[in-house]
């Protein structure tokens, strides 16, 4: 007979994926989805750049890479790196997506009672592994158009807190940080002496603005973490490459503590990171069409939203996500609205009480990738639904 289950594993939600299932029933009953919970770009009319791909065919027919890639990434790869980021090969790490990579730094500097300060509302994964590593809940809040509170942010930093999550451009809510609010926050991780994890997997996707790295802002007396890919620039998330480089670690106890940790896990698809190469060296054509469809639909979601009763919604300026206000009061919370609405429409979207319990519950994301035609459609459905008419 099974044993009790490990409590940890209680901790583990993903609220992205957790509503597929009751998608799935929606759908066995005949009715049409419009699946806007993942922000997956395949599964609607983006494809990678067709040099990456070309360059993992090219790696499957090479016996090379079929062998175990070294644990730290593919040499080349991580060479590669080494220029865009600024830091020695040896502080760049090659992940199985960022996704893999988070995992790797809140095991390394997570201990039962720390905090990682993480924004409100925050992408769900750094939730939760903060969670199975015995962290404390500390969030920062942010204004209306989702930029940082710099005083919030200062009053939750504490004897405890390891680092600060910088999500730039920010997923859930498709926030553009200004360069002020960057530089705010790196002085103020300098004055507290605190790291700064940067998740910067959107940073070639801004629509509106500036898009700043966190690298050209930080000092070299601040330790910094930034972590990218080539899921959303590249517009090829089933490759799962991704990366972390660590700045300014003087001791170097992280980057050993994350090389253990690549090393037990062995190492990432050889030949997807041949692609992840090409990706990062042969520069980026596939941005300006793929930017052009993204301002069309981003308009056109945030026009709509903005004009239907009991919905507000900030302007998104980069990545490919909305984050509406609930303002009509019917539904007790966000994720009664949420599955309210697969039910009655068939609009698969994500309750922001899975992005952080501290918003009130008033708050869901919508990926806006569909094709015009698609948004309009789901969009007339969800202005239906809001007047009570389905």
């Amino acid at each position: 007979m099974l044993k009790p289950l490990a409590r940890r594993s209680a901790h583990v939600a993903y609220a992205i994926r957790d509503i597929v299932q009751r998608a799935r029933e929606v759908e066995a009953r005949g009715r049409k989805l419009y699946k806007f919970n993942i922000g997956d770009p395949n599964t609607f009319d983006f494809r990678p750049p067709k040099h990456i791909t070309d360059a993992v065919v090219d790696a499957m027919k090479d016996g090379k890479y079929t062998a175990y890639a070294p644990s730290d990434g593919d040499p080349e790869l991580r060479e590669a790196l080494s220029k865009i980021e600024g830091v020695p090969a040896s502080d760049i790490f090659v992940t199985s997506g960022l996704s893999e990579g988070i995992d790797f730094l809140f095991f390394s500097l997570l201990d039962e009672g720390d905090d990682i300060l993480l924004p409100m509302p925050s992408y769900p994964l750094y939730n939760t592994k903060s969670r199975i590593y015995g962290g404390r809940g500390n969030f920062y809040r942010c204004d209306e158009n989702w930029e940082p509170d710099l005083e919030d942010m200062r009053k939750k930093i504490g004897a405890r807190t390891k680092a600060i999550v910088v999500i730039n451009p920010n997923n859930p809510t498709g926030a553009n940080y200004s360069r002020r609010t960057l530089q705010g926050i790196a002085d103020l991780a300098a004055e507290c002496k605190v790291p700064i994890i940067a998740d910067e997997i959107y940073d070639k996707l801004v629509l509106d603005g500036e898009a700043v790295n966190m690298r050209s802002i930080v000092k070299d007396d601040t330790v910094l973490i930034s972590g990218n890919g080539i899921s959303k620039n590249f517009l090829y998330p089933g490759a799962r490459v991704g990366y972390v480089a660590i700045h300014n670690e003087a001791s170097g106890a992280l980057s050993d503590a994350v090389l253990r940790l690549c090393n037990a896990r062995l190492s990432v698809n050889w030949e997807m990171q041949r692609g992840a190469l090409a990706a990062f060296t042969m520069g980026t054509p596939h941005l300006e069409e793929a930017k052009q469809k993204l301002r069309q639909r981003r308009d056109i979601i945030f026009k709509r939203l903005n004009e239907i009763r009991g919905i507000s919604c900030a302007k998104p300026l980069a990545a490919f996500y909305a984050f509406p206000k609930i303002t009509d009061a019917r539904w007790k919370s966000d994720t009664e609205f949420a599955y309210s609405l697969l039910e009655k429409t068939g609009i698969v979207s994500v309750p922001g009480s899975g992005f952080s319990e501290g918003l009130g519950g008033n708050y869901f994301r919508l990926v806006y990738l569909a094709q015009p035609q698609v948004l309009n459609e789901a969009l007339d459905l969800l202005e239906k639904f809001m007047k009570g008419g389905l």
